[in-house]
């Protein structure tokens, strides 16, 4: 309780010393919820005219996070506004998400980006880093600065320690951040263990209904969370009750384990999924040979009659991104686990995001025709095909005419259908030389095997 009574003192302290708005990461886990526990019932205390700025409660979708957490974190952001605004507190909840371009799936799916590893964490930065910068930016150019309150202790890893040590300023207890300039970060529970946070959770009262014992329901079978993830620095959280379902990075998921081992079975497609994700990432079969870097790198040597020298990390060759066959049927695949749990409420996969992927298979070379069979099979409204618009021996005499590719045409096609509807088409050409450009490479690539 000493140690409770002088953490609340300094944020009464903190708070009322300046100006800056404070930013709350909040992943729903208990050292983030303990962080934001202490700041409400802070609040709670201090006269309304000594209430003068706010408090920005932030949590990050990724669009893949475990269903089950994702509902509960929800519909306690849900609660926490709702009695902030009971309460007349200034506390403002922002739930943000990675943009389209860089959902996992379309990533995946799409570019063809073999499953996360711990060498290759890409999905770190697009689903969570960027979407949260993106938030702490708009707040630092319309207050200056601000001041983010995190829930990491030191006593989580040695790493986590020492990245923590490193940006500390000394004699003062906020440390800058480490890439957003204008953001300083607080960590009030730093120096707690494991037990004092439960002890403070299991004594205090949540401000919303019974979240602090339904967390600890949660937390029976594991004692890990996923924190706020601002910098690369914070370790992969796949395998802990707060992580993303998707997560390749770990080598089991401990979350989907846990909770299917407490019943809930119609989470066994997801865990199924989420390994054979893992099982296929390595297998040359379903990686293309290289990279397209590297591809254009074979080509140019191969011009100028010298060796081209396959790329290795680790003493293993660098494999290209999924071919389009894995990525074919991965896609189908998730469509057919999207039926699976429909029934829950659950949206594996967005319409937005299959546009998009079907667009980028467009741009890399991918056959429309096939795109659509997977939508047709899993009797989705595919769109209607352009050869439709055509009479196909029209379409093949154009082509033998001016020497073009049926295929080709058919993509150039569909980014103009695509662009026809705006009433000003800028950068129409850029994305038709940009199929081109990935036709003539992939073609000039074949013809050297």
């Amino acid at each position: 309780m000493d140690n409770y009574r002088k953490i609340i003192n300094e944020m009464r302290y903190l708070y009322l010393n300046d100006k800056r708005p404070w930013i709350i990461g909040f992943s729903g886990g208990k050292d983030s919820t303990c962080v934001f526990q202490m700041v409400y019932y802070m609040l709670k205390n201090l006269t309304q005219d000594k209430r003068t700025k706010e408090v920005h409660i932030l949590s990050s979708n990724t669009l893949v996070e475990n269903p089950i957490i994702d509902f509960k974190r929800r519909e306690i952001c849900t609660g926490i506004e709702k009695q902030a605004m009971k309460d007349d507190l200034p506390i403002k909840v922002k739930i943000v998400r990675p943009e389209l371009n860089d959902t996992f799936w379309v990533n995946l799916i799409g570019r063809g980006y073999p499953s996360p590893n711990r060498w290759f964490r890409w999905c770190t930065d697009r689903l969570k880093i960027k979407p949260m910068s993106k938030y702490i930016l708009q707040q630092v150019k319309k207050n200056g600065e601000v001041i983010i309150l995190l829930g990491a202790r030191k006593d989580e890893s040695a790493s986590r320690a020492q990245t923590m040590s490193k940006y500390e300023i000394k004699n003062f207890r906020l440390r800058k951040h480490s890439t957003i300039p204008g953001a300083y970060i607080y960590t009030p529970i730093e120096d707690w263990n494991f037990k004092d946070v439960w002890t403070y959770l299991l004594q205090a009262p949540s401000p919303v209904g019974d979240y602090n014992k339904e967390l600890l329901v949660l937390y029976r079978k594991s004692n890990r969370e996923c924190p706020l993830v601002i910098d690369l620095s914070t370790p992969p959280c796949g395998g802990s009750r707060f992580g993303c379902w998707v997560c390749t990075v770990v080598e089991k998921d401990i979350s989907l384990e846990g909770f299917i081992e407490e019943g809930e079975n119609w989470l066994e497609p997801l865990l199924e999924f989420r390994n054979w994700l893992k099982k296929i990432r390595n297998n040359p079969i379903f990686r293309e040979e290289l990279r397209k870097k590297d591809k254009k790198k074979k080509i140019f040597a191969n011009m100028l009659g010298r060796e081209f020298k396959h790329p290795e990390h680790r003493g293993h060759k660098i494999l290209g991104p999924f071919t389009f066959e894995i990525r074919q049927e991965i896609l189908r695949r998730l469509i057919e686990l999207q039926k699976k749990v429909t029934n829950k409420g659950i949206l594996l996969v967005s319409p937005e995001e299959i546009k998009a992927i079907e667009t980028i298979w467009i741009y890399e070379g991918s056959d429309i025709s096939s795109f659509k069979e997977i939508i047709r099979l899993s009797k989705k409204n595919a769109n209607k095909s352009l050869v439709n618009s055509l009479y196909e021996s029209e379409l093949k005499e154009i082509c033998n005419r001016y020497g073009i590719s049926i295929q080709l045409l058919e993509k150039l096609l569909k980014v103009e259908k695509d662009f026809s509807s705006l009433s000003r088409r800028v950068g129409i050409y850029k994305r038709l030389e940009k199929v081109v450009e990935e036709y003539i490479l992939n073609e000039a690539y074949k013809n050297l095997n």
